[in-house]
Formats: C-alpha cells, sequence, structure tokens
C-alpha cells in the first residue's frame, strides 16, 4: 500500500499513505457496518473492479486494517481499521455541511450507508429519559437503531425486542420528518419525535 509514499515525516501523510488510495475509505466505510464478503463488497462498490478489490483488500490487510480468516469467511476490519470510526463520522458532517448533494444524483445508494451518518448527527440528550428502538424498512432491507441519553447503536436485520417506532426508510425520516409523522400511527408518534431530536440536521 506504501508504493506512492507521500515520503513526508507527518501524522497526516502517514495515514494518507494508507487511506489516500481510490476505494479505501469506501471499504472501510461497508465494513464499519458490517463484515462483509468478497462479492459483496464486489456488488457495493460499483466501478471498482475484481482486481482492484482484491489487491485493495490484500493491501489492508497487509497494513493492518481488516482482516480475513479464509476463502469462506467475510472481511472485517482490525481494531486498528475500526479506530477510524471517528474520522468517518467526522467525514460525514462535514460533508453534510459543506459538500452539496446534486440535483440530478442518482448514483449507487444502499441504505445501510444512513447507519453510519445518522451516527454521526446523533446528539446526546439528557431529556431523553428512556432509550427508544426504532425500526427501518426499504424493500426487504432491515434494520434498527437504538438511541439514549447518551449513545447510539444499530444493527441490520429485526431488532430481538419489541420497537418503539417503525419508520419505511432512514432518509425520508429525516429529510422529511413532518410528512413521516403523518404516516404513523397514533402510538408511535411520540417515539418517532423523541427519535428524530436526536439527530438535527442543522
Amino acid at each position: 500500500m506504501l508504493e506512492r509514499s507521500y515520503r513526508q515525516n507527518c501524522g497526516i501523510a502517514r495515514a494518507a499513505d494508507l487511506l489516500g488510495e481510490r476505494w479505501t475509505l469506501l471499504i472501510v466505510r461497508d465494513l464499519l457496518i458490517a463484515p462483509r464478503r468478497f462479492s459483496e463488497l464486489e456488488r457495493r462498490l460499483k466501478g471498482m473492479g475484481t482486481n482492484l478489490l482484491a489487491r485493495r483488500l490484500k493491501d489492508m490487510a497487509a497494513a493492518g486494517l481488516v482482516v480475513n480468516g479464509g476463502p469462506r469467511d467475510p472481511y472485517a476490519l482490525s481494531d486498528m481499521g475500526r479506530a477510524l470510526e471517528p474520522m468517518v463520522l467526522q467525514m460525514v458532517r462535514w460533508s453534510l455541511q459543506w459538500v452539496p448533494i446534486p440535483a440530478d444524483s442518482d448514483g449507487l445508494h444502499f441504505p445501510d450507508w444512513d447507519l453510519l451518518a445518522l451516527k454521526a448527527l446523533f446528539v446526546p440528550n439528557a431529556d431523553l429519559a428512556a432509550p427508544v428502538l426504532a425500526q427501518f424498512e426499504h424493500g426487504d432491507w432491515r434494520a434498527w437503531v437504538r438511541v439514549t441519553s447518551g449513545s447510539y447503536s444499530y444493527g441490520l436485520g429485526k431488532p430481538d425486542t419489541p420497537t418503539d417506532v417503525s419508520f419505511p426508510c432512514l432518509v425520508s425520516a429525516l429529510r422529511s420528518p413532518t410528512g413521516i409523522l403523518r404516516q404513523l400511527p397514533p402510538g408511535q408518534i411520540a417515539s418517532a419525535k423523541k427519535f428524530l431530536a436526536a439527530f438535527p440536521l442543522n
């Protein structure tokens, strides 16, 4: 991975040596959400190509960022790789504030990427007396998010415990909270408002 090193004795340069190659941070993004098999990563990284993906994963493993137990095992981030999460979340926050979304954007999007976006937007709220567990559905995709006064956790699939509120998808819940609230059963509205208040967009 260091074939094109900046050769500067600087923390930013050394980090860029490891992370600056094209696609590397997108692999980190997908593995932060969940371990992935090679075929899953290939499907989610359209345009990268099989050979480049294999080379990039090999380089990332050599650098200590990812681990893979065998041909049939999913790739996962090492402790070193997972330590990148705060930086990735800060990049999401920076992008949401400073980088406009193109009006004609029709790029590939997987709904679980929004799980990281929500985590980046999460603001602890001491007034949230009880946890709120929300479920999200988008076609066959399911995920859940649990917020407390000071923590955010998430997972893929259905949660093991009953949910307080069920949203049709992550993006619409944040972009149009008023419209979403109109679609919810009356018994879920209070929980929905508490949940959405944990993710201020401004």
